[in-house]
């Protein structure tokens, strides 16, 4: 049997691949729409795209999964927009449900897993939201830093659960991984959670790590407010 072509990247590049165009595509919503599209979701997103795009040239047999993700993140794309209707949503979760349930291992279905997380946060279905977060932690278990943003994602969908102390556990596990990615972040969601079960003690020095070890982080002056706000605050009358 004659053996496969390897195409060059020379050749790749002369004529637009569908990857590429649909990436292409994606990146220039996302710069259009930065106001609208959550920090969640772009770090999701973008980084998901540099993980899979180099396995995607090598698996070909994915087609099919791909055509059905770029079905439902069309879809997707929509409900980002801010386009609210029962009929969206049901179309949003069937398509990526759909991928995840039947091509797990294909980079489609990986992908569509992130996608399918972000959806059902954004419509308040947490449980399904925590649900398919965790199997994604598995799915990406060595992409550290795409980790810690599926943590991110973890943590807020706890919060919406109203469950703060396993949101705490989410974003805790952030501020316990090397390097400095999302982690004035997690300590700020520290704070505010650790506010909202009404320890005072751990919010403010929370709020203080920022302050000591993120001077250029966007929080800085927040968590300084945050810090002044609640040692000036008065004990709670018994």
């Amino acid at each position: 049997m004659a053996k496969k072509k390897r195409l060059t990247r020379k050749q790749l590049l002369k004529e637009p691949d569908e990857f590429l165009t649909f990436s292409a595509k994606a990146m220039q919503f996302v710069r259009a729409n930065r106001k609208t599209v959550s920090f969640i979701l772009c770090g999701l997103f973008l980084l998901a795209l540099v993980t899979v795009t180099f396995r995607y040239f090598s698996n070909r047999s994915e087609n099919r999964a791909y055509a059905k993700f770029e079905q439902g993140f069309a879809y997707y794309l929509a409900q980002t927009r801010g386009e609210k209707s029962a009929d969206l949503q049901e179309t949003v979760d069937k398509r990526l449900g759909e991928i995840v349930e039947k091509y797990p291992s294909t980079t489609a279905g990986q992908l569509s897993l992130l996608l399918y997380a972000d959806a059902s946060y954004r419509e308040g279905s947490y449980d399904r939201a925590i649900e398919l977060y965790q199997r994604a932690l598995k799915t990406f278990s060595h992409e550290h830093m795409l980790r810690k943003l599926i943590l991110n994602g973890l943590g807020y969908a706890y919060e919406g659960k109203k469950d703060y102390r396993n949101a705490i556990q989410a974003f805790r596990s952030i501020t316990d991984t090397k390097g400095k990615f999302m982690k004035a972040d997690a300590y700020f969601n520290l704070g505010r959670m650790n506010e909202a079960i009404k320890n005072k003690e751990k919010a403010i020095n929370a709020y203080e790590i920022i302050v000591e070890s993120w001077p250029e982080s966007l929080y800085f002056d927040l968590a300084r407010e945050k810090i002044r706000s609640l040692k000036e605050a008065k004990p709670a009358s018994g």
